[in-house]
């Protein structure tokens, strides 16, 4: 909703122009006002930035701002918190909750998220197929739910209680003190003046038909660490092992046979998909590149769709008439097409609303079952860590600061990072 080529201060800046009778300095010291406001450090240099300077955080407080810039009565959030992390969330949500007493303002929070609703709201309310078909106090509600569809938004959610046994598997993936760090340049030479350390130092290891999970803010350098996985990013030092081959210094010629074995699941489907082809095409794309030998395309095609609880006849369809969830089955199935060893899964179910999520998370559990793949986890979702992972690695800036079984991170954390990751988890039990 931000524009990237205007600064901050001139977007919050036109809104005030556009609607109130400011002007000047005084549209400058109102930009400012919002700006702190909303919780930002150093509002007026925050006012000089652009938008892809900021953080997902900052970003969503500028919009709360911009949102605030005329006094409205009622505000309307709609997902403001689907794409952050669980600190990054509980900031957010925290202002709009501060903002609904200071400002005595109504607010209207549309979200998925049934511990942002159990967390934030007074009253609920429920829509299926475009109506209202419940509504109540959030006690109330979660408490004793009326309707059937209500009932299954909140079974969907993960069962904290329940966690996976890490069994000892041989060794897949090991990683070994890896780095990435990115040059930064300055000046008009364009010098090298320092590195960012997007990933410091981590060592870790996945077993066969085992899943690894990574949680961590956003900026932690999670997803880096996943395109180093891939050879997409290159190492700057350590080493990566694939069933016992170093990968981590392959030119692209010699990666290809690994591209095969090692497969990706991205965030967005959507951004990920050529709009212009069908989904059958999208699907058969990996295997045909690969030279993946198929005696019949089609038919490969309908039993990846049919193994990913998707109608065959969806083949001849394009990207946008699929819903989100249907789509992130497709992104799935590409990702099987070629028979891989190990899926990168990058926040494959962060956009997802509950009953979706479950039923992907559920299918990624039922095809490591049945085919003994393994999965490098990336989320900053710990709710659905119990039942999917059998060992969990939590990284802050660019390192691995806790590593262990599902059970002995989440019930015993030991350092202070992971510790403040879960106390930022909304809870139905309200505490």
């Amino acid at each position: 909703a931000l524009n990237p080529a205007f600064r901050v201060g001139d977007q919050i800046g036109e809104v005030i122009r556009e609607h109130t009778t400011l002007r000047g300095n005084a549209v400058d010291e109102r930009v400012q006002e919002l700006l702190a406001g909303v919780n930002l450090p150093d509002p007026a240099g925050v006012a000089q930035r652009y938008p892809h300077e900021l953080s997902g955080g900052q970003q969503q407080r500028v919009m709360i701002a911009i949102a605030l810039a005329c006094d409205p009565d009622i505000l309307i959030a709609d997902e403001p918190t689907t794409a952050l992390d669980v600190t990054i969330q509980e900031q957010v949500l925290d202002l709009i909750r501060g903002l609904t007493r200071s400002r005595q303002l109504a607010v209207l929070l549309i979200t998925h998220d049934m511990g942002v609703v159990r967390n934030t709201a007074d009253d609920v309310g429920v829509m299926y197929r475009g109506e209202i078909i419940e509504r109540a106090s959030v006690e109330t509600f979660f408490r004793n739910p009326k309707e059937e569809y209500s009932r299954q938004l909140i079974n969907a959610l993960p069962d904290l209680t329940i966690y996976r046994e890490a069994e000892e598997k041989d060794e897949l993936l090991s990683l070994d003190n890896v780095q990435v760090h990115f040059p930064i340049r300055r000046g008009v030479l364009q010098r090298v003046v320092d590195y960012t350390r997007a990933v410091d130092g981590v060592s870790l290891s996945i077993g066969r038909g085992q899943t690894y999970v990574l949680v961590g803010e956003s900026g932690s350098g999670k997803t880096t660490l996943g395109r180093a996985v891939l050879n997409l990013e290159p190492a700057t030092a350590g080493t990566i092992h694939f069933d016992g081959a170093a990968i981590h210094a392959l030119p692209r010629s010699a990666m290809l046979p690994y591209r095969k074995r090692i497969q990706v699941i991205f965030q967005n489907p959507n951004s990920s998909m050529n709009p212009r082809l069908t989904i059958a095409a999208i699907i058969a794309e990996g295997m045909k590149s690969l030279g993946l030998e198929v005696d019949d395309y089609d038919a490969r095609v309908t039993e990846l769709l049919e193994r990913v609880q998707l109608d065959p006849a969806m083949s001849a369809r394009f990207p946008h008439e699929l819903s989100g969830g249907q789509l992130q089955r497709v992104a799935i199935a590409r990702a099987l097409a070629v028979e891989p060893e190990l899926i990168v899964c990058d926040e494959p179910t962060s956009a997802l609303d509950v009953s979706i999520r479950a039923g992907v998370l559920e299918l990624l559990q039922n095809l490591q079952r049945d085919s003994g793949v393994s999965y490098l986890f990336i989320t900053h979702d710990l709710s659905i860590v119990p039942g999917l992972a059998h060992r969990v690695g939590v990284m802050q800036a660019g390192k691995l600061v806790e590593q262990g079984t599902a059970l002995d991170i989440l019930t015993r954390p030991q350092h202070p990072y992971t510790q403040a990751l879960l106390a930022a988890v909304p809870r139905l039990d309200g505490a």
